[in-house]
């Protein structure tokens, strides 16, 4: 097959399907202009008009153009190569591996349609499948180094980064490449080497400054913490390629991962008008919906997906899940009871809707009915909404006075770190307001009957504007909440500030921190003989807590206290506890980590200043009720050492 211009080399492929050639847009809008002016029958120039608007993000009339080619010359597989990349760039990936076989079986010496297909299988998890076609075309001269940059990323996926690096060392061992520069970055991102990863992307910078090469940068970046120079590279790669929502999907994600939620929306609305057939942006919009409280436009958004792509069975549970959030409780059991979705998926449902109802008992059995089989992540997390379930069934700890507004600290991923008692308090809201942009925080909020509502931040608006909201939608006599992570008072100031408008509205609050790791099993246990709740945890080192707020540290509940702070800091503690606690009271301090986890020393408060001091910074304290016998803390305390 004979090379059709500059643009069917070697790299053009490749570059093209991750970006766009050197040249950059200039060079392309040059290509495209040409093109234009060649006779409406001309297939070589459709085709090339074509994969120029594809290059510059214009999917539609890319498509179009390469449409006229193929129906003009069928049996070209040139063509069908060059509209399978187009569609790849569209998000469309199974009518883009239709037209790439097509290609294969048409010339299956011509490897530019062989490494396409390659980098596709790679981009569904098809590591053999890549490989098998990437190893008959590693002899040809022209596509070698192509071959070889995909092979390595190859290594990458399979979860050997290592060897796709060596691979890559000894390539360019011989002499310097922009583009296995710019595969060898991304691989050292894979192994943490941030410091590598950049220089290489800079080196490949050098030479190929493409939108691909940007986009990678940028993700290295995010991943580091460095926010603003990701931003800056994928604004580069908006510059490149302006009608392309790669960018402006990447950005939406790295505003979506800081917390810049109004910014994270406004890009990906951008995405979607440049490509609003790619089923992957649509749904990412439906999650950054759903942690808005956006119910109605997630729905909408995931009905369109399904428009798109009827099988999409991740795509048919988040619907239902959606629905179930909206109360449209018979239309979710209607939808599982005709098989819209598979197990474990449909018990998982059906708990989900009993647990909203109230129906706890109900939601416990079908929690863990769904967990049987599962594994990993999502087994743990069916277990521990079974758990939920099961503490929620029980009668909830006696109130002594009426609480209208409530801080919880929760910690939702692996080990589920929360108390009973703010389980108990959760359920008893009407409204919960959540200020973390985690979709598993929005899901596991939706177990209970509140509406959930988003305190996402606004540009300008002023540092009490978050807490203006909240207290502006209080309504006397429905219970409130406010969720954040661990404790309100490790993000000190609109904790803080929530607890001054309450003072300020005479709004009754209470504050819960969450128990993790070594308390754990009392936490969650519910099991603690005498115990009328499960512990608060209260982290030392943030002391704002204790600032005019010693109310927050009630006798009455047991208490966890972490022991990572300075001695001025643990000397105020044991000053506050003397206050609160009598002379004899036992206090349990648990040694740091290693293997002193498991010593549990008992110490009577007028003996403990000193231990508490000397104490590892990876200890805890544990301080039972008032009400509680020294033999049944103990009886607890080894029944716990057990369970660890």
């Amino acid at each position: 097959m004979k090379s059709e211009s500059a643009l069917d080399d070697a790299r053009s492929y490749l570059t093209g399907l991750i970006g766009a050639p050197a040249g950059g847009e200039k060079a392309w809008r040059e290509v495209l202009s040409r093109c234009r002016r060649a006779k409406p029958q001309d297939a070589r120039a459709l085709r090339v008009q074509g994969r120029a608007l594809a290059f510059l993000g214009q999917a539609e009339p890319a498509l179009a153009a390469l449409d006229r080619a193929v129906a003009l010359e069928p049996g070209d597989a040139c063509g069908l190569a060059w509209r399978g990349e187009a569609r790849m760039l569209g998000g469309m990936g199974e009518a883009a591996r239709e037209d790439l076989d097509a290609a294969v079986r048409l010339d299956a010496r011509w490897p530019w349609a062989r490494l396409l297909r390659a980098v596709h299988k790679l981009t569904q998890g098809d590591c053999e499948g890549a490989e098998a076609d990437l190893k008959p075309i590693l002899g040809h001269a022209a596509a070698r180094e192509c071959a070889l940059g995909v092979l390595a990323l190859v290594a990458g996926q399979r979860g050997a980064p290592g060897e796709g690096i060596k691979l890559l060392d000894a390539a360019l061992a011989s002499g310097s490449s922009g583009f296995l520069h710019a595969i060898r970055g991304v691989l050292r991102r894979g192994v943490q080497d941030f410091n590598g990863s950049i220089a290489d992307l800079n080196k490949a910078a050098e030479t190929e400054p493409t939108p691909w090469l940007f986009s990678q940068r940028a993700d290295v970046y995010n991943r580091a913490g460095f926010y603003r120079e990701a931003l800056k590279d994928l604004a580069r790669v908006s510059l490149l390629m302006p009608d392309s929502a790669q960018p402006h999907a990447q950005a939406a994600n790295v505003y979506f991962d800081q917390a810049f939620y109004p910014e994270a929306v406004a890009e990906m609305e951008k995405a979607v008008e440049r490509s609003p057939a790619d089923a992957a942006l649509l749904s990412r919009r439906a999650r950054f919906s759903l942690v808005l409280g956006r119910l109605k436009e997630s729905e909408d958004d995931l009905r369109r997906v399904l428009k798109l792509e009827p099988e999409n069975v991740q795509a048919r549970f988040e619907l239902l899940q959606v629905l179930a959030l909206q109360n449209r409780f018979e239309e979710v059991l209607a939808q599982v009871e005709k098989g819209a979705v598979e197990a474990p998926y449909d018990d998982y449902l059906r708990g989900y809707v009993a647990c909203r109802r109230g129906e706890y008992r109900k939601a416990e059995k079908y929690f863990l009915a769904a967990a049987v089989g599962t594994e990993d992540r999502f087994s743990e997390r069916l277990h521990f909404y079974a758990l939920v379930a099961r503490v929620l069934a029980a009668p909830a700890p006696p109130i002594q006075k009426a609480v209208q507004f409530y801080l919880c600290g929760i910690g939702l991923h692996h080990p589920y770190q929360i108390t009973v008692e703010i389980l108990h308090a959760l359920a008893s809201c009407e409204v919960l307001y959540n200020n973390l942009g985690d979709p598993q925080v929005s899901e596991f909020l939706g177990l209970f009957r509140g509406e959930v509502r988003a305190v996402t931040r606004v540009p300008g608006e002023p540092a009490m504007g978050r807490v203006r909201r909240i207290i502006a939608g209080f309504t006397k006599g429905r219970p409130t909440g406010f969720v954040t992570r661990i404790h309100p008072f490790i993000y000190r100031r609109i904790a803080n500030d929530l607890v001054t408008a309450c003072r300020e509205k005479n709004i009754s609050f209470h504050s819960f921190g969450a128990v993790s790791l070594t308390e754990i099993s009392w936490a969650l246990g519910s099991s603690m003989p005498g115990e009328k709740a499960a512990p608060m945890g209260l982290r030392v080192f943030d002391m704002c807590w204790l600032n005019d707020n010693e109310d927050l540290v009630e006798p009455r509940y047991p208490m966890v206290v972490y022991c990572i702070a300075g001695p001025e800091h643990r000397e105020r503690l044991y000053e506050l506890l003397s206050r609160r606690y009598p002379a004899g009271h036992t206090m349990y301090l648990l040694a740091g980590s290693g293997d002193k986890e498991q010593e549990v020393a008992p110490y009577a408060l007028r003996d403990f200043k000193k231990p508490l001091l000397s104490a590892d910074l990876g200890a805890v304290l544990y301080v039972p009720s008032r009400v509680l016998t020294v033999r049944e803390i103990g009886a607890t305390l080894s029944a716990n050492r057990g369970k660890r």
